[in-house]
């Protein structure tokens, strides 16, 4: 393959991020989008300047010349999608979380094993710059042995999906949290192993959405001797992500909207000790944010989608390993799914 032809279906706001990001790849061509409002999908290709809208897959497939289609839509329908567009023997790129039951994201997997097409599931907090960075200072063996990590993710009342009595994420399990738990599954997994357990969740209720039986999320997990920990929230002043990791030589700390890290070493307590680590820790905060800024200004910002879809073109014209395999997309949906089934049992005791 020398060229990506794809097509993007969904044309929901989730929708925007995979355009932005295809339209900074030279080998992509978008040749159309696609959803079941025909007035959405017609308005996000004049909007983007894509030559063909569609309603359906099927009539896009009927081209005959694509070989990427890129899911965007609710969860829900990933897997019909997905599995149409593998038999048509056209390769997949599917938004997270994969799907919303571990039965949808196994059919995916399996049919993928079947017709032998190139496939992966979007996560994308996983290639945001401070993650990025934290891997290869992980991986380099720098933090010592990982002992512990955490993740906080952290919205406001006025989120889109939790303000939206008539969303489809609240008729699921978990309801809103069944969206969004997946981001801090893979995180999680990502830094204390992949035998990630899900331990305890416990739910409280402080907002004012009828609709939403719970609002407060803490999950803590194992992974061996490992321990990890997740807070989600949609009562929070302001919209954040951190993620810290606690290691045998030290502890990282990222700030994954405002793309810093925190680096702090071993060290021996002291007068002097404390005073050189607040300078080194407010250099460190300095020199980040100088480079977002900078690279904002000049207009090389890359965001965790843009960075993840120009590895996903990588793989389709070269081959070699995905971003993220559909295997690993499966195993976040099982903890997804023992989650949910914690947090319907807590509701009820509520």
């Amino acid at each position: 393959m020398d060229q990506i032809s794809l097509v993007v279906v969904g044309c929901g706001y989730v929708a925007d991020g995979h355009l932005q990001a295809w339209k900074k790849v030279p080998e992509a061509r978008i040749v159309g989008v696609c959803d079941l409002n025909e007035g959405l999908a017609q308005q996000t290709a004049k909007k983007w300047g894509i030559p063909n809208y569609y309603k359906t897959l099927g009539e896009a497939l009927e081209r005959g010349d694509i070989n990427l289609v890129d899911i965007a839509t609710p969860p829900q329908v990933h897997a019909p999608l997905a599995v149409e567009a593998m038999k048509a023997g056209v390769n997949v790129l599917i938004e997270k979380p994969m799907t919303m039951t571990v039965s949808d994201s196994q059919k995916i997997v399996d049919t993928q094993k079947a017709t032998g097409v190139k496939a992966a599931v979007l996560h994308n907090w996983l290639f945001d710059q401070p993650v990025v960075f934290a891997r290869s200072f992980v991986k380099g063996g720098y933090l010592g042995k990982v002992f512990n990590a955490s993740v906080e993710a952290l919205n406001t009342n006025q989120d889109s999906m939790a303000a939206n009595e008539h969303h489809w994420s609240h008729k699921f399990p978990g309801g809103r949290f069944s969206e969004m738990l997946a981001h801090p599954i893979y995180l999680l997994r990502e830094f204390l192993g992949t035998d990630l357990e899900v331990e305890d969740v416990e739910v409280s209720k402080w907002g004012d959405y009828s609709w939403m039986k719970s609002d407060e999320l803490v999950a803590t997990f194992s992974a061996g001797n490992k321990l990890g920990r997740a807070y989600a929230s949609f009562n929070s002043s302001r919209e954040a992500i951190f993620v810290n990791l606690y290691g045998s030589e030290g502890i990282l700390k990222l700030d994954i909207i405002n793309s810093t890290v925190n680096i702090l070493p071993r060290r021996v307590t002291s007068r002097f000790s404390r005073g050189f680590d607040s300078l080194r820790q407010a250099g460190q905060l300095v020199k980040w944010t100088a480079k977002s800024v900078g690279e904002i200004v000049f207009k090389r910002w890359q965001t965790g989608h843009d960075f993840y879809i120009k590895q996903f073109a990588e793989y389709l014209l070269k081959g070699g390993k995905p971003p993220v395999k559909l295997e690993e997309g499966l195993a976040v949906i099982q903890t997804l799914d023992d989650m949910c089934k914690i947090i319907v049992s807590k509701e009820a005791k509520n």
